[in-house]
């Protein structure tokens, strides 16, 4: 149990290098060990379903018998406390008032769909990233009796840790089986809002035929048998005939889907897709498949199919203007709704972003728009300044670097001059004194071995692939490795002269480590922006930038017709609240991206 005060924490640095190294040894030890310890096996054997009737508790049908439900998705939050907050603020409201749309009650049901909690996840980071925002945002605004309900899914940041942190937050309510050890248990009020799943994924029957399914995909895109046997048995068991779906699935595979090799990532969700539809006698219908994942607002269509990305719940931005928006690739399965004859091997699949309101000509479905998130890549430039513990440990490195190299000059002398290496760097021409600083790092197995570890951090961090990595990283190392060498040299040429002494020449290679370092950084934001400019690559890394504006979610409504209104709503600007003490929060601004309608 956390008994320290809760603290309002900013956005994550992604390329801080200890929340870096930490969250790569999370990834390691949960991809490693997740395979042997899977925590949705032990969810499955707790809660057995049996024949049993659907709990009442997943049963909204009939508390709106005619309609006019409303409820909530919202992805990607737990980051800093200024976005976190801002989302569970409009999320808190009794109801919205928008441009161009009707007055939008609170739902009576909010759906998070994944990455509850960033880096990774602890009690104390669900505390401070999660609850304490939530809570904040509560503050008793609606009565006991008119509870809203939550549900989650957990992404792969929920899963570093296995859900161990996950489980007892969301799925800590329990149902007694009949013949079975155990005991009734209420799940765990979260920012005023009941949680009711049992397991991490769940199945939620809604007013006007229409169905939710959350589901969770691990980290690998993996999902287990007892889950799909679960979703069987729901579509099988459960749900009438001619059934409406919406499926929260846990990546996009629509937005991330390689035409060259579909199945990678769109095999699990294609799989998940059918399942329902492909009940014989049941006539199911998949409607809509929500996401979180990638940092933004996108549509895209299939048909008639809708595929709505929706991360914006207080994480940083991922960019929109490397969105592809038309993806035509073979996939061994039809589309959703469609026929599927075994004698077929592949079936044509095409997604396209949609327009918004399915209007022709109207702007992308997107937010922030292109031009908007181009502009913002632009940051990218101040790669260095934005990202000051990054540089900082750059320059640490050089500066061990440099002093393995003198250490070479004083032991090995491999230029035959005897002369310490500050004397040698402002002999002769600047291009003859880097030939020299590079002819001595290549002297020794330690600063060659400095140079391999190097170049292999610089490989893998290239996104690409097979060849194109080892080209990709190679350019970059040498690029990196010849710019940073040049400009220590240069600063060293003009502070040695002015700073004699032992003090002044350990003053010019702290100086010269960091140039170098700001060169580093500057070049890696550069190298950033035009990756992702030119070729649509490195997009995730736009975490670099740690943009807490342009945030987003979702408010749903099915009416008493049975149509099913999604209504996205956008926070272009977050206000700093971090350090507000006391009295009212600042005032936002939220806004309609666009309204669809499903029937």
């Amino acid at each position: 149990m956390i008994v320290r005060p809760p603290k309002k924490r900013r956005m994550v640095g992604w390329f801080n290098p200890i929340p870096l190294l930490q969250t790569a040894i999370r990834v390691a030890m949960s991809t490693i060990f997740g395979e042997f310890a899977d925590r949705r096996e032990a969810f499955a054997a707790a809660n057995p379903i049996g024949d049993s009737a659907l709990d009442p508790r997943f049963d909204y049908s009939g508390r709106h018998p005619d309609g006019d439900f409303w409820f909530d998705f919202v992805a990607d939050l737990g980051d800093g406390w200024n976005s976190t907050f801002a989302i569970a603020r409009l999320l808190a409201e009794d109801r919205l008032e928008l441009a161009g749309a009707q007055a939008l009650p609170r739902g009576s049901l909010l759906i998070m769909g994944g990455d509850e909690v960033y880096p990774t996840p602890s009690a104390d980071e669900y505390y401070d990233r999660l609850l304490y925002p939530y809570s904040e945002a509560y503050q008793e605004r609606w009565p006991e009796k008119d509870c809203p309900d939550l549900y989650a899914i957990p992404g792969n940041h929920d899963w570093y840790d296995g859900l161990r942190s996950f489980s007892p937050l969301f799925c800590r309510r329990s149902i007694k089986v009949e013949g079975r050890a155990g005991v009734n248990r209420r799940g765990k009020v979260i920012g005023g809002r009941q949680t009711q799943q049992t397991r991490s994924y769940f199945a939620l029957r809604l007013p006007k035929g229409w169905w939710l399914w959350g589901m969770d995909s691990q980290i690998q895109g993996y999902i287990d048998q007892p889950q799909v046997d679960f979703f069987q048995f729901v579509a099988e068991k459960w749900m009438e005939p001619r059934s409406r779906l919406i499926i929260c699935a846990g990546t996009p595979g629509w937005e991330y889907v390689d035409p060259r090799a579909p199945e990678k990532e769109y095999g699990t969700l294609s799989y998940l897709e059918r399942l329902a539809p492909s009940v014989a006698g049941k006539g199911h219908e998949l409607k809509l498949m929500l996401s979180g994942d990638s940092h933004h607002y996108a549509r895209y269509r299939e048909k008639d199919h809708n595929f709505v990305t929706c991360g914006g719940g207080g994480a940083f931005l991922h960019p929109t203007h490397n969105l592809v928006p038309h993806k035509e690739f073979e996939f061994p399965f039809p589309a959703p709704g469609e026929p599927y004859d075994r004698k077929r091997k592949s079936y044509k699949r095409t997604v396209d972003l949609a327009t918004k309101g399915n209007v022709a000509n109207a702007d992308e479905a997107t937010f922030p728009s292109r031009s908007e998130s181009r502009r913002l890549a632009g940051g990218l430039t101040l790669f260095a300044f934005r990202n000051p513990y990054f540089t900082l440990c750059v320059a640490a490195i050089y500066l061990s670097f440099t002093w393995l190299i003198y250490l070479n000059n004083q032991v090995l002398d491999p230029l035959g001059a005897h002369q310490p290496l500050h004397r040698l760097l402002v002999s002769g021409s600047l291009v003859d004194a880097d030939f020299k600083f590079w002819l001595l790092a290549i002297a020794s197995p330690a600063t060659l071995l400095f140079c391999l570890l190097g170049w292999a951090g610089y490989y893998y961090f290239a996104d690409a692939e097979g060849a194109a990595r080892v080209v990709m990283g190679t350019a970059h190392a040498l690029i990196q490795a010849i710019a940073a060498s040049l400009v220590a040299c240069l600063v060293l040429r003009a502070l040695l002269p002015l700073l004699p002494g032992t003090a002044g020449t350990i003053l010019s290679f702290v100086a010269a480590a960091l140039a170098a370092a700001v060169t580093t950084g500057t070049l890696m934001g550069v190298y950033l922006w035009l990756c992702l400019n030119a070729w649509g690559r490195h997009w995730g890394h736009f975490s670099a930038l740690a943009v807490e504006h342009y945030k987003s979610f979702l408010r749903l409504h099915i009416a008493s017709d049975g149509t099913l209104s999604i209504f996205a709503i956008g926070l272009p600007g977050v206000p700093d609240d971090r350090r507000r003490r006391g009295g009212n929060p600042a005032r936002l601004c939220p806004e309609l991206i666009e309204t669809i309608s499903i029937h």
